[in-house]
């Protein structure tokens, strides 16, 4: 025992001189090593007989006080007093630390996308935060590390005890309440149901799995591995009130398919640290249903789909196969959230449960723990089509075609090959490219479907629907390419596509303003736009719309409001987004805060004067976590506000512009910087050479736009001046009228002109030089439009 806790204690020293302190081992370890080697030297001079006794006393007690984790985890002496390394007795001390702590704190952690990760509570930003929003850490079982995908706070176990301990989040918890409720959990038999009613549907079971023309030619088979089913929703509704509402459906309810988003179930470690005797009386059931042993669900599912789909007996023998395999697979994951999507429109799409905190995947079960590839697409079908022709574990994006959350990051950690195969567009080019570099472009592969034919086909499910083959065009995936060395055969294709689809190559277009398209192009990545007008003429008003314009086209937002509070700013948007002023009716406030929610918009925490290599960081942080492709700067003179004086502001500022551009350049993204006007230009004399401070403003940015007024003070009408277009060079006038109802500005013809002519009333005869005065005068008189 002596010798045991000798050696013991040595090593411990040396472990805290070799390594750093968040690499040193875990404080328990360290009291524990020496407290024993106290007890061993009070031993050594105790008689062989009370050392013995003492010896089985403290073995006995530690086994007493254990539960069976940490009987497993413990260091057990044998016959001989052989002991396991210290290593092993310091990974089992920290988890029943974590065991203990998350006990301690009332916590039911989520099983992550990782074996070995749990979602637990972060002790940075969860206090004061519903249950939805408080699981957002993600905490490693074997190193203790965590991480928050919300305020992406990091660090050791240590410092998660030490923020827990800072800030007490036990104020999500009901007092009635021992400990948190478990995740939320579908009834096995409205999942069915809903698989069912896709096989009972004849139109959209035959668009799906038929080959004939403008079919998906999906294979049953296929869509019973994903679980793809189908339920009625009404148009109407703000929300899906429960699961039950989906089968039901309503008389005025549209069809749906319903994408199921898969997790693992549990875990070992959650396993052993919640009774299944404890948390059986907890578990949620679903309104309108009733739970079902694991039997009876592999059962059902089979003879649902042998009664409902009438075809050969082969087919049905081999569908009720196939979902006896998905009910197998349902034992170890779990279906976590469930994306509804109209089937004639994509305008309506839902989610439940909105307020769902485990992170989750379409396609997560299909990639077991031996699979080393995955393909990555933008859509649901996408995943189903690729993994039918390929053979290759599939899943989809989770947040719009374009965004990779942190969460799914975790998930495609293991894979050793990833294939994005996005929509083959402009913005699904720039967006895989991005993906890539976020994953590790060492190990990702770039699928264009449409290899090169500006006329084939833009995703793999319209490919498989057109009868191409998906494995000779995954067969030509590409890696991307290092950013920084080119040679002319990697600009070739690109400088081909460019020349013969000019419409192509254009950025995201503007759905409220036509006629912007026209002059501006859309809006690309990898530009800087300064954007100017006099005070109080509807600058933020006018960029806030657009920016909403392009969040609902799937481009991730950044606003970095320095001037306006983000409530009023968000206030002023979701009016905006709800086409009324939302605050004459507060009753729809919940309503579209929702909608509003689910629009990739984010918010920058800055107000007033901040140093630019502070929002330059947030900025690249916001890019990597969020896949934010449009940044907006509301405005340059606030945010510099203080930070110089005299002639060293016009220094700072062009600084700030600078490291926007080089910003654009290297990120890939659009900012769009809002500046004010010279104090001492007139308004009627607006030019490019009119925006305060240096020329480096204008010459920085890729594209120069004024807002100006027209007409008289009182008047609505506003004209947007594009001054600079470096893109293609088209330069023009948009005129837009603002509308009180809305909150947003329309755009309208170019306004009608009229001429105030000076009257000359006499009483004779005009001579001709009073002639020629009065025809100059009405030539030369003010121009006041006509508001349409």
């Amino acid at each position: 025992m002596l010798r045991n806790a000798l050696l013991r204690a040595a090593a411990t020293r040396r472990t805290l001189i070799k390594y750093p302190i968040w690499q040193q081992p875990h404080p328990k370890l360290i009291a524990s090593s020496i407290i024993c080697l106290q007890h061993s030297r009070r031993l050594a001079t105790a008689q062989p007989e009370a050392r013995a006794a003492s010896e089985a006393k403290i073995d006995s007690d530690t086994y007493a006080h254990s539960d069976p984790f940490q009987r497993a985890s413990v260091v057990q002496l044998d016959s001989s007093h052989t002991q396991k390394d210290s290593s092993e007795l310091h990974d089992g001390i920290l988890e029943q630390s974590i065991r203990d702590f998350l006990r301690k704190t009332r916590q039911r952690p989520r099983a992550g996308l990782k074996s070995d990760e749990l979602v637990v509570k972060c002790p940075q930003c969860s206090p004061g935060k519903s249950r939805r929003l408080a699981y957002s850490a993600h905490l490693n079982t074997t190193s203790g590390a965590f991480v928050c995908t919300n305020c992406f706070e990091q660090g050791s176990w240590e410092k998660y005890q030490e923020l827990a301990q800072r800030r007490n989040f036990q104020n999500t918890i009901p007092r009635s309440r021992a400990t948190d409720p478990p995740p939320f959990e579908f009834a096995e038999d409205t999942l069915k149901q809903l698989r069912s009613n896709l096989l009972k549907h004849e139109e959209i079971f035959a668009a799906l799995t038929g080959h004939e023309k403008g079919q998906l030619r999906l294979h049953p088979k296929v869509l019973t591995q994903y679980g793809v089913g189908l339920g009625f929703l009404d148009a109407s509704a703000s929300e899906i009130p429960n699961v039950q509402a989906l089968t039901d459906g309503c008389d005025h309810a549209v069809p749906c398919l319903v994408f199921p988003r898969t997790a693992f179930r549990t875990n070992s470690f959650i396993e052993n640290t919640f009774d299944i005797a404890d948390a059986s009386h907890m578990q949620p059931q679903q309104k309108g249903s009733s739970r079902t042993t694991k039997q009876n669900q592999t059962k059902s599912i089979s003879s649902i789909i042998t009664d409902t789909h009438h075809e050969s007996s082969s087919h049905n023998s081999e569908l009720a196969a196939d979902a006896a395999i998905f009910e197998q697979s349902s034992f170890q994951y779990r279906t976590v959230q469930l994306k509804v999507v109209a089937w004639n429109t994509a305008e309506l799409e839902m989610y439940v449960p909105v307020d769902e905190a485990q992170p989750g995947l379409f396609g997560f079960h299909i990639a077991g723990p031996d699979s080393s590839d995955i393909i990555l697409t933008s859509h649901e079908l996408d995943a189903i089509a690729a993994f039918q022709e390929t053979g290759i574990p599939a899943v989809s994006l989770p947040k719009g075609p374009y965004q990779l959350p942190l969460d799914a990051m975790r998930a495609l950690e293991r894979f050793e090959r990833i294939y994005v195969w996005l929509d083959d567009d402009h913005q699904g080019a720039e967006a895989a490219k991005l993906i890539s570099r976020k994953l590790g472009v060492d190990r990702c592969l770039i699928v264009r479907t449409k290899s090169g034919d500006p006329q084939g086909p833009r995703s793999a499910s319209i490919a498989l629907a057109r009868g191409y083959n998906l494995v000779d065009i995954l067969e030509q995936s590409q890696p991307v390419q290092h950013d920084k060395v080119l040679d002319f055969g990697a600009l070739r294709e690109a400088v081909k596509f460019e020349v013969t689809n000019p419409d192509l190559i254009r950025g995201v277009e503007s759905k409220d303003l036509p006629g912007w398209n026209a002059i501006y192009k859309g809006l690309r990545p990898g530009e800087l736009t300064i954007l100017s007008g006099p005070t109080g003429c509807g600058k933020t008003t006018v960029i806030s719309q657009m920016s909403l314009d392009f969040c609902k086209s799937g481009v991730s937002t950044l606003w970095g409001s320095f001037e306006i509070p983000n409530v009023r700013l968000a206030t002023r948007m979701m009016s905006q987004f709800a086409k009324r002023d939302i605050s004459s009716n507060p009753s729809e406030v919940d309503y579209w805060s929702r909608k509003f929610e689910q629009l990739p918009m984010y918010f920058l925490k800055f107000h007033g004067s901040t140093q630019p290599e502070t929002v330059l960081e947030t900025m690249r942080h916001a890019v990597y976590a969020y896949d934010v492709k449009h940044i907006i700067i509301d405005n340059l003179q606030f945010m510099m506000s203080m930070q110089a004086k005299g002639m060293d502001k016009y220094d700072a500022q062009d600084a700030a512009i600078a490291t926007f551009r080089q910003f654009a350049t290297e990120e890939n993204v659009h900012i769009t910087v809002v500046a004010h006007l010279r104090k001492d230009q007139p308004a009627a004399d607006v030019d490019i050479n009119s925006i305060f401070g240096s020329a480096k403003v204008t010459q920085e940015a890729d594209n120069v736009v004024i807002l100006q007024r027209y007409g008289g003070s009182e008047s609505k009408v506003r004209c947007i001046n594009v001054l600079k277009n470096r893109f293609d060079g088209t330069l023009g006038k948009v005129y837009i009228s603002y509308d009180n109802d809305t909150l947003a500005f329309k755009e309208i013809p170019q306004p009608r002109k009229r001429k105030n002519v000076k009257i000359i009333k006499t009483s004779g005869r005009l001579s001709m030089a009073d002639r020629l005065l009065a025809e100059t005068e009405a030539a030369n008189a003010a121009e006041e439009p006509i508001d349409s």
